[in-house]
């Protein structure tokens, strides 16, 4: 088998003594793991060897890789232990005395990480029955919740940190040019996928990926070849102080960071003071998504961090106009440039804005994302049911995607009695055949920024329906955005989708319509362009 660990950047950063003979039994993605745990563990204690005991399970556990527990040496019954191995810093003589114990988990498969996590305690344990019990009741008083802290939020300003008085020249670097990248995690979504875009991007550009996440995950994409010879640490918490800005500290040392790049990472955003204080020349940005009303989200955390930060690049007007007209953000500061090409070549073959609905086939309806109380899958089904009833065959539904809400899905899926009109797709299939075969896609989310299924959609010549949240009216026509309320929704949507369904030549003209709300927005400044500007600039 090739070694897992041949296009790994990890090695950049440690080495490993003697490879044991169990190292090529691991999955790519186990690899990874190891290699970011070693490389968190080396760079913590740079000078000392590092003696790993390497574990995993079966089980629906995720990894420990960074945190407190990798300083015990005890586990769960349920864990096996893989091997032991040693590693140490590179760039430091090999440890002749002395050893440090560390245990890695890799935790358990993917697969068996598809579920949806709870918070411990009796009050989370009665919320998460009610909410897969009554979903649409339950939804009805959150989205109550979320009309009282949106008005709340409008008319609050959002702390910042202080500015830094920067005297120093900062503290040493390496030589190679570099990225650090703050991820959420390793994990299927439009965030991510722009993430993983820059990262490519940056080694285009001739930096080096350094990419470090903070949300518990199995981390299924980091095997993917864009993180190849990349360094990616996974980080799990809590990480001990001590280790935090040792690591960081060996980081600027061993490379020459022009900038820093935040996608959704709360960790590294809260960690931007210090590195502004330790190492005023570096750059640091981020790129913003969507506003999250019920928490703030990774906006607010990015107007705290605002007076540290030298620019904030935004998926959407929405967002453009909140931080500049809401929160007062200097407009200079604030790069709207969208990501209507992210999963679109507008140079590429587009399908014709015309319906291809033959008279007496059914309207196909479609749903397609991850499986979320954000995505709000269960209002889908929902609208699905009362459709079925309605029209009977003259309508067919394909649901496709896959998370933490899966088993909730298929339960509310027989529940409901969809199993003849509605057609379950998992994330190994192409989401490409079905918006070939879909008619509408529907947008049920109680919260977007810009959805990118909403441009695969116009690029396959399939209507969008979706609820009227983030930008959403940026690109899907207003006679087709509907209320973000649950009830309000599945009337709207009804209404509209059996309009759609009898009136074909309506449905023909609104996707002309659509085109040209698309391509509009499409003629707006793109991230790609931004970002390899400033890339290249940080590379110079």
């Amino acid at each position: 088998m090739t070694d897992p660990h041949d296009q790994t950047g990890a090695r950049r950063v440690f080495e490993i003594l003697q490879e044991p003979d169990w190292f090529s039994g691991l999955s790519p993605r186990e690899a990874r793991l190891l290699d970011g745990g070693l490389a968190f563990h080396c760079l913590a204690r740079p000078g000392e060897r590092i003696r790993a005991t390497v574990l995993r399970t079966d089980g629906p556990h995720l990894p420990s890789l960074t945190d407190h527990r990798t300083q015990r040496i005890e586990w769960a019954d349920d864990r096996r232990v893989v091997g032991t191995i040693e590693a140490h810093a590179t760039g430091t003589p090999v440890p002749t005395t002395g050893v440090v114990d560390v245990v890695l988990d890799l935790g358990g498969p993917p697969g068996s990480l598809m579920r949806l996590e709870l918070p411990p305690g009796r009050v989370h344990a009665v919320r998460s029955v009610v909410r897969g019990r009554a979903p649409v009741v339950f939804d009805v008083l959150r989205q109550l919740r979320t009309d009282r802290l949106e008005n709340r939020r409008l008319s609050r300003p959002i702390p910042r940190v202080g500015r830094a008085d920067v005297t120093s020249a900062g503290s040493s670097r390496g030589s190679t040019k570099a990225v650090l990248f703050g991820l959420h995690w390793l994990e299927l979504g439009g965030a991510e996928k722009w993430a993983a875009e820059t990262i490519g991007m940056a080694r285009a550009a001739g930096l080096f990926p350094i990419v470090v996440s903070d949300r518990p995950s199995g981390h299924p994409d980091i095997a993917r070849p864009v993180f190849d010879d990349a360094l990616v640490i996974p980080l799990t918490h809590p990480v001990p102080a001590e280790h935090e800005s040792r690591v960081l500290s060996q980081l600027f040392e061993r490379f020459d960071i022009r900038g820093v790049h935040v996608h959704h990472c709360t960790w590294l955003y809260q960690r931007l003071p210090w590195i502004r204080a330790q190492y005023p020349g570096t750059e640091l940005v981020d790129s913003l998504h969507v506003l999250e009303w019920r928490t703030g989200g990774f906006v607010d955390i990015a107007l705290r961090m605002s007076n540290v930060m030298d620019q904030h690049h935004v998926i959407s007007p929405q967002l453009r106009d909140y931080l500049v007209d809401q929160q007062g953000l200097p407009r200079e500061k604030v790069s709207l440039a969208t990501l209507a090409d992210l999963t679109v070549d507008p140079s590429g073959q587009r399908a014709e804005p015309v319906s291809t609905r033959k008279a007496g086939d059914p309207m196909t309806v479609a749903f397609v994302g991850r499986f979320t109380q954000q995505k709000r899958p269960y209002l889908f089904l929902r609208l699905a049911a009362r459709l079925r009833a309605r029209l009977g065959d003259r309508v067919r539904f394909i649901v496709h995607g896959d998370g933490e809400l899966a088993s909730e899905v298929r339960a509310d899926h027989a529940r409901l009695g969809l199993a003849g009109s509605v057609q379950l797709r998992g994330t190994d299939q192409p989401v490409a055949q079905t918006l070939d075969e879909a008619d509408v896609l529907v947008i049920s989310s109680d919260n977007e920024g810009v959805t990118l299924t909403s441009f695969e959609a116009d690029a396959h010549g399939v209507l969008v329906v979706s609820s009227d949240v983030g930008s959403q009216a940026s690109v899907v026509l207003p006679e087709l955005l509907l209320p973000r309320a649950p009830l309000p929704f599945l009337r709207a949507a009804e209404d509209v989708l059996v309009s759609l369904c009898e009136d074909a030549e309506r449905a023909a003209h609104l996707l002309v319509e659509q085109r040209g709300k698309v391509d509009a927005f499409a003629d707006l400044p793109r991230a790609r362009d931004w970002t390899r500007y400033l890339y290249e600039r940080w590379a110079s």
